[in-house]
């Protein structure tokens, strides 16, 4: 009898991770887990046959990774972040020299997603409607995209992880500006190297997710859902998500670009969608992303998939999956209502929740069927788990 094939998940402490580590655990498969932390999520789950404490984020940490999974006899490696992916992609000949398949694509394909203003320019060229976007390449053009997309604008870093090929760049975030003195700080510290943020026009509307599983290029399983609630109410991952019927407005342009991109993995493309316009284009993650047990619930197991076209076995075409399945992430309405103490980031435009609002979602009824991400009751580590690391988070930064 041939044995289960032994997968290391990377970045155990996030949520994705302990979907997979479920996901694949129940389908037979002999899980492993790799974090920076000490006690990462996934590695709580009953499913997790071992794990791997990294010394840090870099490509040496990796190599000693790389040393004890080919001990471990791993056959699959699947990074689940940015940062992962990269690490990985730095010495992948080295992780496929030992016979080891790596879960993600190259890195010249996952800079078209990475990269905020090759995903955009990308679009463009495809025909798909984007927010005003300027793409400047120094502190003049800067102010003079702000004045054509108009105040107030967003400033967003090109990268959420710039990596310079031997370390991680900062990483300040998305902010909002409403004047060209609150313009110039913000975009000379959001600046990545040679990279300047991109300029954006601020566009209302929900955020939806259209996710995909490609196989070079061709959009084989599909998934949807819409936030009910963004761990930070200006613009975030969610807390609250429903799935959705996945509709043509946004299905066509989704497809499009992967095609464009020659996506080969797992993707989620994000749309803001106001019910007016056609839906915005906001970014591609080219990664398994932290809502995963959501379409998991509602029957689309991406993990299994994404391993059977990583073996060879392909996949066939489908959409079949259960709208209208509520996923809710506890410790992630926590955050949220600590985001609501603090108020909104200074030049949001945006409506912002009240101190009332966020009582009323952390602590009443839910909307009916709502099920907790973390929390299983076959396999309840993980929530304990949760809750103690981050009270002790929260406790580091009084």
């Amino acid at each position: 009898m041939t044995l289960p094939k032994r997968i290391l998940i990377l970045d155990g402490q996030t949520n994705q991770a302990l979907a997979c580590v479920r996901s694949l655990g129940r389908a037979g498969y002999t899980v492993l887990v790799a974090s920076h932390r000490h006690w990462p999520l996934s590695g709580w789950s009953h499913y997790c046959r071992g794990c791997f404490l990294l010394a840090g984020q870099t490509v040496e940490a990796f190599a000693s990774l790389r040393a004890w999974a080919y001990r471990e006899g791993v056959h699959i490696v699947l990074p689940l972040t940015e940062k992962g992916c990269l690490l990985c992609n730095a010495e992948r000949q080295e992780w496929e020299a030992l016979g080891i398949i790596m879960g993600c694509g190259p890195t010249d394909m996952l800079l078209c997603a990475f990269d905020k203003a090759q995903t955009l320019q990308r679009a463009e060229a495809c025909g798909i409607t984007t927010p005003p976007t300027r793409f400047p390449k120094s502190l003049e053009e800067c102010r003079a995209a702000a004045g054509e997309v108009g105040f107030p604008c967003v400033v967003k870093p090109r990268f959420s992880h710039a990596w310079n090929g031997s370390t991680f760049l900062a990483d300040l975030g998305t902010t909002y500006v409403t004047n060209n003195e609150a313009l110039d700080q913000a975009v000379v510290t959001r600046k990545q190297g040679d990279c300047w943020p991109l300029i954006q026009g601020f566009v209302e509307g929900q955020g939806k997710g259209v996710f995909a599983l490609c196989d070079h290029g061709r959009a084989a399983v599909w998934f949807a859902h819409e936030r009910l609630r963004d761990v930070r109410p200006s613009g975030s991952g969610s807390s609250l998500r429903r799935s959705i019927r996945l509709e043509p407005r946004l299905k066509e342009p989704a497809e499009r670009l992967l095609s464009e991109l020659q996506w080969h993995g797992p993707a989620m493309v994000e749309f803001r969608d106001d019910g007016v316009h056609p839906p915005y284009l906001i970014e591609v993650n080219g990664r398994l992303w932290g809502s995963l047990q959501l379409a998991v619930d509602a029957g689309t197991e991406f993990p299994r998939l994404w391993v059977a076209i990583l073996t060879g076995k392909g996949v066939e075409s489908a959409t079949d999956y259960v709208a209208g399945v509520t996923s809710r992430w506890l410790w992630g309405d926590v955050k949220r209502f600590l985001y609501i103490l603090k108020g909104p980031p200074a030049g949001y435009p945006g409506l912002y929740p009240t101190i009332w609002q966020g009582i009323r979602e952390l602590l009443g009824p839910q909307p009916a069927g709502t099920r907790l991400e973390v929390w299983r009751s076959s396999d309840p580590w993980p929530a304990v788990g949760e809750w103690m690391e981050g009270i002790r988070e929260l406790m580091a930064s009084l």
